[in-house]
């Protein structure tokens, strides 16, 4: 499909034009909807996209895989409730071979809502369905973090950079997490491998912004 090598080739504008034939010519075709969603989330045409990953849900028999970037959407949209209902029904489809994914979703949700203790409980059951699903680590992380676990969140971050030894945010928020536990050193340790990683990033000179402090 002429698209997908556009959209690959993140040729947005492009992309949109051909997948809108595509769903001209046969829009009863769940794939061609799904493509033409991820076009206009992309280009940040959140209703349109809405519209066509349902038409992507109902005309696939209700995909797990189209749920879950409905979901996803729903997630840009920070429409929290619909997102989890969604995560929840791919992530109950025995045909979804990444439940994990969703069940992060349900975390990430829950977790903008404040509602921390159900965010713990669906990334906890995403590490139980994939121990190495790295987002999952991260995320859990986030929550002890901001319920002041420092040991906890340093753990699950540290498990994160374990998994994906070039995953910058992880190493990112491990050296805030070893900063509040006032592991100083271990935190310098980490925003150096931040700098290496990506110098010119934006995290890494809020990275030496913090290596500085700790001098």
């Amino acid at each position: 499909m002429l698209g997908l090598s556009y959209f690959r080739q993140q040729q947005l504008t492009q992309a949109l034009k051909e997948f809108l034939q595509a769903v001209e010519s046969d829009p009863q075709n769940a794939d061609y909807q799904n493509a033409l969603a991820q076009a206009y989330q992309f280009k940040k045409a959140y209703p349109e996209a809405e519209k066509h990953y349902l038409d992507a849900v109902n005309f696939s028999g209700n995909s797990p895989e189209y749920q879950n970037n409905l979901a996803a959407l729903y997630l840009d949209m920070q429409r929290w409730d619909d997102a989890i209902k969604y995560f929840r029904q791919a992530a109950a489809n025995l045909l979804f071979g990444n439940p994990e994914i969703a069940l992060t979703g349900i975390g990430f949700a829950y977790f903008q809502k404040g509602e921390y203790p159900d965010a713990v409980g669906a990334y906890q059951e995403a590490i139980k369905k994939n121990a190495r699903y790295p987002v999952a680590h991260l995320r859990l992380g986030e929550v002890y973090y901001e319920l002041d676990k420092w040991e906890l969140a340093i753990e699950s971050f540290r498990k994160a950079v374990e998994l994906v030894p070039t995953y910058l945010d992880a190493h990112y928020k491990l050296g805030l997490a070893y900063m509040k536990n006032r592991q100083n050193e271990e935190a310098k340790q980490a925003f150096a491998e931040v700098v290496r990683l990506a110098p010119i990033s934006e995290l890494a000179k809020q990275a030496k912004a913090y290596i500085e402090l700790l001098k």
